[in-house]
């Protein structure tokens, strides 16, 4: 049979399939997929299914069950041994600065860190004060090995995921951060020098740390889960599901630590993450059955994959660079204000003064609360609204919370801030996910790998800014610092308010054309037959090859 008649039948049998003759090639229907309405709310949505595979239901389910598993174990690890560890360094700088006097030293403040009385005339309150500056230029330190090498390696993980394969993506951080908690736990236990944990960090920077994970989850998520709305939740879901843990945990490490001291907490921890890796290798299942074995990728390819969808401009009419370029803008926005590295520094300043088991409850509460309205609310708010407009609400609700934060006096205040803010973590998973949607499969790996990196970028920019920041105003206003990261929300929504304008304009763009004949504006009525012509002509590679010979 000749390359022409075989192009022929195939062609014939999609117009049999579709039951009338209005696309006959590749281009027809790209069109015809360009043509498609972006926004999630649209009930005419379709999506970029060209290189899709359907989604098993059952399948999907069984490997998001298992992700989420080792996702929840990961993180309660993780929660361990960072609260076991950010307590026993501090008091491993205690002990250097003291010597033989760290036994006879007042550290009562730990449960009501603005008494003065004592301190004030207390003989080791330099040394005290020498350890903290020792902690903190430890932690900046501890940051620059971690974050230098993971920036490097979410990079390359991403960019290669589709040959290296998903289940790749969850073992190499797993085992990166079971190398790190080894290591300090024979650094705690032979009483070594603290600076022996820097090579567990570099181990789990060099392995992508904690955003190479993140990244591995939302991946995952992504290729078992449909286009539409599922996916958004899914996200959504494998958020909270860490989150909870994350939180829970907080509780319990308090009475582990006083019970058992700083080791054995870690070395639980290790054990956690050892099992959780254990999980990796033997039950989770690879979603990549064909990975993309054609062409290798040079390390310049790889890089440019990851970058490409925010510095290159792109003719694909389903989205322009500047559609990454503002929703990277708002991912960026809004994790960079989280927040989190000045919390326990503003409850336990003035006028608030909260001891630790106090911000262990709050942390709880407001963790369990956003878990709550992730996986309840979510639900509620997808049935009348875009995940766009959701997105917005998140913001919101973020911007109102930090405001409340900004001027609080009392106790109550605190809880009203959180209770407030309980939609705004709604936002990066639907980010990832409304991302994710207007891109292949292919470009997942290279999409979340920028993602990553963007995180890295936030860690350290809160990291040092925002401590900066509050360090430099606590004398001012002590709550300063949360009224600017209210600004910069209230920024981020405004740009989301622009993506959505920019995008409902395309689409309407796109659903009024101008007829050539008669030079009039027709609305383009979707053929809801021509998704079956493109999939019945897209049915094997070798009629692939045929249809562009």
């Amino acid at each position: 049979m000749s390359a022409t008649e075989s192009q022929s039948g195939v062609l014939e049998r999609s117009e049999q399939f579709r039951g009338k003759t209005t696309m006959t090639t590749r281009e027809d229907a790209d069109r015809y997929l360009a043509d498609e309405p972006l926004l999630t709310g649209d009930n005419t949505r379709k999506v970029h299914e060209d290189d899709e595979v359907e989604v098993d239901s059952t399948a999907g389910a069984r490997n998001l069950s298992i992700a989420l598993i080792i996702l929840s174990l990961i993180m309660l690890s993780y929660s361990i041994f960072n609260d076991a560890f950010s307590q026993w360094i501090y008091v491993e700088f205690e002990m250097m600065v003291l010597g033989t006097n760290w036994s006879l030293a007042n550290t009562s403040t730990a449960n009501d860190p603005c008494i003065h009385g004592t301190n004030n005339t207390d003989p080791w309150t330099d040394q005290m004060n020498e350890a903290q500056a020792l902690t903190s230029r430890f932690n900046v330190w501890s940051m620059l090995v971690s974050l230098l090498p993971a920036f490097c390696t979410n990079i390359l993980l991403g960019a290669y995921s589709t040959r290296i394969g998903r289940r790749t993506l969850f073992i190499v951080p797993t085992f990166g951060l079971c190398a790190r908690m080894a290591v300090n736990c024979i650094v705690a236990y032979w009483r070594l020098s603290v600076y022996w944990t820097f090579v567990g960090m570099g181990i789990a920077g060099i392995t992508g740390h904690m955003p190479a994970l993140f990244m591995a989850v939302y991946v995952y998520t992504a290729d078992n889960t449909g286009h539409k709305r599922s996916r958004s939740f899914g996200m959504v879901v494998a958020q909270s599901t860490s989150l909870i843990f994350y939180s829970l945990s907080h509780i319990a490490v308090g009475y582990f630590i006083k019970a058992e001291g700083y080791l054995w907490p870690m070395l639980a921890a290790t054990l956690i993450n050892v099992l959780a890796l254990c999980i990796c290798g033997v039950f989770l299942k690879e979603t990549l059955v064909t990975r993309t074995l054609g062409k290798r990728m040079s390390l310049v390819e790889g890089v440019k994959s990851v970058f490409v969808f925010y510095l290159i401009k792109t003719d694909n009419p389903r989205y322009k660079r500047k559609d990454f370029l503002m929703l990277g803008f708002v991912f960026f926005m809004y994790s960079t204000c989280l927040g989190v590295t000045i919390q326990s520094l503003y409850l336990m300043n003035e006028p608030l003064c909260w001891s630790s088991v106090k911000m262990g409850n709050v942390i709880t509460f407001q963790g369990l609360l956003s878990a709550f309205a992730s996986l309840v609310l979510m639900g509620l708010l997808q049935r009348f609204l875009t995940d766009e407009i959701i997105c917005i609400i998140s913001l919101g609700s973020g911007a109102a919370s930090r405001f409340v934060l900004a001027f609080a006096s009392y106790d109550w205040m605190i809880y009203v801030a959180y209770t407030i803010g309980l939609f705004e973590l709604l936002l990066l998973p639907i980010i990832r996910a409304i991302l994710s949607r207007i891109v292949s499969s292919e470009q997942r790996g290279s999409l979340f790998a920028s993602i990553a990196v963007i995180e890295v970028a936030t860690l350290a920019v809160a990291g040092a800014g925002l401590d900066a920041l509050y360090s430099f105003t606590v004398d001012i206003w002590h709550g300063l610092t949360y009224f600017v990261i209210a600004i910069c929300l209230v920024l981020a929504g405004t740009v989301m308010v622009a993506y959505i304008l920019v995008i409902s304009k395309r689409e309407m763009s796109s659903n009024h054309g101008t007829d050539k004949a008669t030079g009039k504006t027709a609305d383009k009525i979707p053929d809801k037959t021509a998704e079956s012509s493109y999939r019945s002509i897209n049915v094997t590679a070798n009629d692939e090859k045929l249809l562009h010979a």
